[in-house]
């Protein structure tokens, strides 16, 4: 495991900090007003912290404070997927998720632990039933199945819970046309009550908060940008 680095960025009118390891990689950003957690990557991937672990050190770090999950991930390790959707539902601040382009598999459990779901225009909502690879004798296949079955039957409840869909519902979501789920663009998640609002890509101008916003972050990644070794 390569040695973390956290750098103090001395930007006193945006009130950022950035989380990063020794390649600059930031996973989250935090202003005086709102928590920015991205999750974008496998689900479980320790190196770029994706994983559970991370997620929920950062959320316990800053106990509530209005957080903003922004989710682009595929997907990864199902339970870490379960692992973060409890995290953000037991945040004690305001959870919103944002999808910025994919939330499948795991990424599309753990973005429902959030209080509200917001999707881009264009992003694509993919949950399904879980995979397995299983080695070994009958009863150890048998073993991992049984193991399997129960997963799928606990996500059936989650989606539903959260979406408030039924189980049948759920279940053919869950399946989808192919057996590999269903790819919901960002009118058919908020149809379906996986989402909460759409996010749309022309409209009128932002408001003066989010453009000031939107002016802090990107100051923010500029001086990261610039502490960046040269070649």
């Amino acid at each position: 495991m390569r040695p973390k680095i956290t750098l103090k960025m001395p930007l006193n009118d945006a009130g950022i900090d950035a989380n990063t390891d020794d390649k600059l990689r930031i996973s989250y950003l935090k202003t005086d007003e709102t928590l920015d957690v991205w999750l974008h990557g496998a689900v479980g991937d320790e190196f770029t912290e994706t994983d559970s672990g991370s997620i929920g050190r950062i959320l316990r770090q800053n106990s509530r404070m209005p957080v903003n999950f922004r989710v682009n991930s595929p997907g990864g390790l199902a339970y870490d997927g379960v692992a973060m959707f409890n995290a953000l539902q037991s945040h004690d601040g305001k959870t919103t998720g944002i999808i910025e382009g994919m939330a499948g598999s795991a990424a599309s459990l753990a973005v429902l632990g959030c209080d509200e779901v917001h999707m881009h225009a264009g992003a694509v909502f993919h949950p399904h039933y879980s995979l397995i690879v299983a080695f070994g004798h009958q009863a150890q296949i048998r073993d991992a199945l049984a193991v399997q079955e129960q997963l799928d039957n606990d996500l059936e409840q989650l989606y539903s819970s959260v979406s408030g869909r039924t189980i049948t519902q759920v279940k053919d979501d869950l399946e989808g046309p192919n057996g590999d789920g269903t790819r919901f663009g960002a009118q058919s998640a908020l149809d379906a009550g996986y989402v909460s609002r759409i996010i749309k890509t022309t409209g009128p101008k932002a408001s003066a908060d989010d453009e000031l916003k939107r002016r802090q972050v990107a100051k923010a990644k500029l001086a990261v940008l610039q502490l960046m070794p040269q070649n």
